[in-house]
């Protein structure tokens, strides 16, 4: 038994990409430790939960011994990202994803397409050189739309709500007056400057003289960001008397999402994998709230 044990633990450290090193962190135990059971020895008792987990098996599957249960999908994923070495978990995740997205429809055999190498069409074409290849599936219940290659990659699944996606917009009024500043000159790059810095306070002539705009543009972009509440203000006491600070906020990473998915937009095609969406509409209408009307 301790040489089926051995073997297993062995055999799933190496489907599962992980050094000797790797899974003794995951258990808390040295690489020797781990070295040492897959050439016979056999770990504590009280580390086979942990041990299994981190393999993503049952104490059963580490035995080799088939269970007749059902599988917990919920549970065996969870089980499963606990083998994954930390910084490996969102490329992981989002090469799942990929995975689904190929495996959503029953009555097609879909092509079992790997992972691009790069994130471009086709660089060698002046057309295709900026267009993304795209997956994208729209079916009845929402839809899916991403990004899978080597050097950008990212995952996004939008189910669709009872009352559509429009009822859960923010008013027209709200979208007019983010565009109408992000439009004014120099807005970008003062985001680009504070999103691409340590978290900090930043007076407007710090901002204007890094940028070489003038003090009172760069004001009106703060003063405009903040009330979109994109930013946020701090009043500091100095010696010449009270200033107004601008930071980002320290936890808000939407800045890319929006700006990835605004590229998507902007760009004719350019779907790698493009699926389903004939002759559906993407919203309800008349339900998105027009100016003046509060969303409730």
């Amino acid at each position: 038994m301790a040489n089926v044990l051995s073997g297993r633990i062995a055999e799933l450290r190496k489907e599962r990409g992980l050094t000797q090193e790797q899974l003794g962190q995951l258990v808390g135990v040295s690489a020797q430790a781990v070295s040492k059971w897959e050439k016979g020895g056999a770990p504590d008792v009280e580390l086979l939960p942990a041990l299994a987990n981190r393999l993503g098996v049952t104490i059963d599957g580490l035995f080799g011994r088939e269970g007749g249960e059902a599988v917990d999908i919920h549970q065996a994923a969870a089980r499963w990202l606990h083998t994954v070495p930390a910084e490996q978990r969102f490329d992981q995740i989002c090469r799942l994803c990929w995975t689904l997205t190929k495996n959503l429809l029953d009555d097609i055999d879909i092509p079992d397409i790997g992972y691009l190498g790069r994130a471009v069409m086709m660089e060698q074409d002046p057309d295709m050189a900026q267009t993304w290849a795209m997956s994208r599936v729209f079916l009845d219940g929402g839809f899916m739309l991403g990004l899978h290659a080597e050097d950008l990659s990212f995952a996004s699944v939008w189910p669709e709500p009872a009352d559509g996606y429009d009822a859960h917009f923010a008013p027209m009024e709200d979208y007019r007056a983010l565009f109408a500043v992000l439009a004014r000159p120099g807005c970008l790059e003062v985001l680009e400057y504070l999103h691409s810095r340590p978290y900090r306070h930043y007076v407007p002539e710090t901002v204007a003289h890094a940028l070489s705009l003038p003090v009172d543009e760069v004001q009106a972009l703060l003063d405009g960001l903040l009330e979109l509440k994109i930013l946020q203000k701090t009043e500091l006491e100095l010696v010449e008397g009270l200033t107004n600070s601008y930071s980002r906020r320290e936890e808000d990473v939407t800045l890319v999402p929006f700006l990835y998915l605004a590229r998507c937009m902007m760009q004719a095609g350019g779907y790698l994998f493009n699926i389903g969406g004939a002759g559906k509409r993407l919203l309800r209408g008349g339900v998105w709230k027009k100016e003046g009307e509060k969303k409730e």
